[in-house]
């Protein structure tokens, strides 16, 4: 944490590592993101998803020609980067009266900005939708279950062992099985528990947020606790996500202006799967 008398007016303070350590219980999918930064270089970002075609391979006789080229198949992906950001305000008098338990009233309005934007980065990071408004150019992102691939997402009107063993099978199929984490909310994980098909392997603490890992038919699950998720769940393979960051998570005090103190933070940020078939998701429907 840094405190009011460390800063200097107009110096901006990298706020990365306050980020990580904050609410990881409460943000787990962000908190896993956070080690994975690249650098955007636009608002917009752009990629390519390969698909290899394994028709390039054929049998060969004996003294035969070389065959044919065949293509792979390139996809062309974007995506936003969404600018967030708060003020942490306080009044002088507030800030130099006594209150008990807190020794610098500033920092402490500082921390529950970042809390709340952290929060905030949970919430766009897996329901976010991209878009962009001209009129106040204003930036959204796609969140992660924007981005996995139609083919990849299961519906239902309940939450059954065969569309979970489904949902699973996904990754599998695609070849992304090697790691698998699953980000479920509470009364989801609850029903699952029930199921057969999973058998509890262990319970671990990753990255400051709790997990347990299942053995299904389809390879190891390592399942993490999400309420960000309304019915719905994701599984991922983490390798193939990347947290592209125009702006990094810095503070920047405000020029005094009258009786009070500001301290402005701010991030501006975009998902990246870098292979669509790399997430398979599960929503329960009317």
């Amino acid at each position: 944490m840094f405190t009011q008398d460390k800063f200097v007016t107009g110096q901006s303070i990298d706020m990365k590592d306050v980020l990580i350590q904050t609410t990881p219980i409460l943000t787990p999918f962000t908190t896993l993101l956070l080690p994975k930064t690249v650098k955007a270089e636009n608002a917009t970002l752009n990629w390519i998803e390969e698909a290899i075609n394994e028709n390039a391979v054929v049998t060969m006789g004996e003294g035969g020609d070389a065959p044919s080229p065949v293509d792979d198949t390139l996809t062309p992906k974007s995506n936003y980067c969404q600018l967030v950001g708060a003020t942490a305000t306080v009044s002088n008098t507030a800030q130099y009266t006594n209150a008990k338990g807190i020794s610098d009233l500033l920092a402490h309005e500082v921390v529950k900005k970042t809390k709340a934007m952290k929060i905030g980065m949970e919430n766009i990071l897996i329901n976010g939708t991209k878009g962009y408004t001209s009129a106040t150019k204003t930036y959204t992102t796609d969140g992660i279950l924007a981005q996995i691939n139609a083919a990849n997402q299961v519906t239902n009107t309940t939450f059954t062992k065969a569309k979970f063993e489904e949902v699973v099978g996904k990754m599998y199929d695609a070849g992304v099985n090697d790691e698998m984490l699953c980000f479920i909310p509470a009364s989801m994980k609850i029903t699952l528990n029930g199921f057969n098909n999973v058998e509890f392997l262990a319970r671990d603490m990753f990255l400051g947020f709790d997990t347990e890992r299942y053995v299904t038919p389809y390879g190891i699950v390592t399942f993490v606790l999400s309420e960000k998720l309304n019915n719905k769940l994701f599984v991922v393979n983490p390798n193939y996500l990347e947290l592209a960051e125009l702006i990094p998570f810095h503070a920047t005090p405000q020029p005094v202006s009258g009786s009070k103190q500001s301290i402005y933070l701010e991030t501006q940020f975009g998902l990246k799967l870098l292979n669509s078939k790399a997430g398979a998701s599960f929503a329960i429907t009317a």
